[in-house]
């Protein structure tokens, strides 16, 4: 069921962002990425329509749920069910979403940019406080910076 979800999720996620066009603003780091994103979005808030997640959402299934502005309904499949059909009728998308892209594992970074690619990235400190999952720091590094490339 959670790949079931987490496909439908970025698939519905895609499609709306394909149909209204958002500027994509995307942040990442290993510090600073949840008061970066706000600032970023109060800032755009006072000329334009912003959205921004409730929580950190910031992976696979939170960065999609951030796009089309919906919150986690728990463990509940029932719940993910209606869910995933309410946001497909969804009809309105702001100008901006800004968002933060997290990444706990070599190729999240590639997957969060394959549903939501976003125009503009900002990438705050990078520290080995991630490091668990990569060979390296570098390889840390060079998976977050990657998010400045798909730009």
């Amino acid at each position: 069921m959670k790949i079931f979800v987490i496909r439908a999720l970025a698939s519905i996620a895609r499609s709306k962002i394909k149909k209204y066009k958002p500027t994509i603003v995307a942040v990442t780091g290993s510090v600073g990425k949840t008061s970066t994103r706000t600032a970023i979005a109060i800032a755009l808030g006072a000329k334009y329509r912003v959205r921004t997640p409730y929580k950190n959402y910031n992976n696979e299934i939170g960065l999609p749920l951030a796009v089309l502005g919906e919150q986690s309904p728990g463990k509940n499949a029932w719940e993910w069910l209606k869910l995933l059909a309410r946001v497909q009728q969804a009809k309105d998308m702001p100008e901006y979403l800004v968002r933060e892209y997290g990444v706990d594992k070599p190729g999240d970074m590639a997957e969060l940019v394959s549903i939501a690619k976003p125009r503009i990235a900002v990438i705050t400190a990078i520290s080995p406080v991630h490091v668990s999952n990569y060979p390296s720091l570098e390889a840390l590094v060079n998976e977050k910076a990657s998010l400045g490339e798909a730009v």
